[in-house]
C-alpha cells in the first residue's frame, strides 16, 4: 500500500452478474378494443450494480472488501422479481357505426357516440435497499463502511399509516428491538448486501375522451386524464446517513435505543400526488 494515501479508488472490469427472466406478453387489436399486457418474472444477481463512470466511493459500484469480492455477490440494486404493465384503449360501442345505437343522429349521436376510455397500469414488486452501515468502524478499509450483520432474523415492516416519519421498520412494534438485532462487522467483514427491500410500486392512469364530427372534414376531441388515480404515494430508499441508518457499536450489547431518524424513508419516488388535466384537439 502507498503510505501517502488514506484511501484509493480502483476501477476494474472484473464484475460478475447473472440475470434470468421469463417474459409473457398478450396483445390484441379488436374493432373497438386495443390492449397490451406484459409480465416478467426475473432475478438479477451481481457483486456490483454501478457503472465504471460513477464517481469515487459511489454506493453502487463499490465493493467493501476487494480481497473477498465474492462476499458482495447478492441481489442487484435493480432486482425486481415480478413486473406487470398493461395499457388499453376502448372505443365505447355506442353511436354511429358501433354495435349499439348505430343509427343514432343529431342529439343522440352527440350525447352517446364518440366516447373513448384509455388507461395505463403498472405494478412491480419491491426493490432492494442497501444494508445498514456500521458506526464508522471501517471493518475492511478506510473510507468504505461495511454493512452491519443481523444477529437474528429481521423482516421489514414499513410504516403503512400517515406519520411524520415513515420508516422501513416502523410497523414492527418496538423499533428498539429491531435496532438491537444488528452487530457491527468484525475486522475483514463486508456485511450482507441488499438483504432488505422497500415497498412495492403500483400506479394507474386513466383517461376519457369524447369526439365530435364537425361536417365531413373537421373533428374535435375533448379529454380528461387522471394520473395516479388512487393517489398512492410510493416510498423510495431509506436514509443512508450515519444518524439515519448507522448504528452505535453493537446496540444489542449496549441495550441502545434507535435514533429518531433510524430507517427513515427518503422522499417518495415521484413526489407526485393525483394530477388531472383537461385537453382539446381539433382535427382538420
Amino acid at each position: 500500500m502507498q503510505p501517502q494515501y488514506g484511501a484509493l479508488s480502483t476501477w476494474s472490469t472484473i464484475g460478475n452478474s447473472n440475470y434470468n427472466a421469463l417474459t409473457l406478453s398478450l396483445r390484441e387489436r379488436l374493432n373497438s378494443l386495443t390492449f397490451d399486457i406484459n409480465y416478467s418474472y426475473a432475478h438479477s444477481l451481481d457483486d456490483s450494480s454501478g457503472l465504471q463512470s460513477d464517481t469515487a466511493f459511489a454506493v453502487g459500484p463499490f465493493i467493501p472488501n476487494p480481497l473477498r469480492q465474492r462476499d458482495n455477490y447478492a441481489n442487484s440494486d435493480f432486482d425486481v422479481k415480478h413486473n406487470v404493465n398493461a395499457s388499453a384503449v376502448w372505443q365505447m360501442p355506442f353511436g354511429k357505426g358501433r354495435a349499439f345505437l348505430s343509427d343514432a343522429k343529431g342529439i343522440g349521436q352527440a350525447a352517446l357516440g364518440g366516447w373513448q376510455l384509455s388507461g395505463i397500469f403498472r405494478w412491480n414488486t419491491d426493490l432492494p435497499t442497501f444494508s445498514p452501515y456500521d458506526d464508522a468502524r471501517w471493518a475492511t478499509k478506510w473510507n468504505a463502511q461495511s454493512g452491519v450483520t443481523p444477529i437474528r432474523k429481521v423482516h421489514t415492516c414499513p410504516t403503512k399509516t400517515e406519520t411524520a416519519d415513515p420508516k422501513l421498520f416502523g410497523g414492527c412494534g418496538d423499533i428498539n428491538q429491531v435496532y438491537q438485532s444488528f452487530r457491527n462487522a468484525y475486522p475483514g467483514e463486508g456485511g450482507p448486501r441488499n438483504i432488505f427491500r422497500v415497498p412495492d410500486y403500483i400506479d394507474l392512469d386513466l383517461g376519457i375522451g369524447k369526439s365530435f364530427n364537425i361536417g365531413e372534414h373537421y373533428g374535435l376531441q375533448l379529454r380528461w386524464d387522471v394520473f395516479n388515480v388512487t393517489n398512492t404515494q410510493h416510498f423510495s430508499q431509506v436514509s443512508g446517513s450515519r444518524t439515519g441508518f448507522g448504528v452505535t457499536r453493537d446496540p444489542a450489547l449496549r441495550n441502545a435505543s434507535a435514533p429518531s431518524d433510524w430507517s427513515n424513508f427518503l422522499p417518495i419516488v415521484n413526489g407526485q400526488a393525483r394530477i388531472m388535466q383537461i385537453g382539446a384537439r381539433f382535427s382538420f
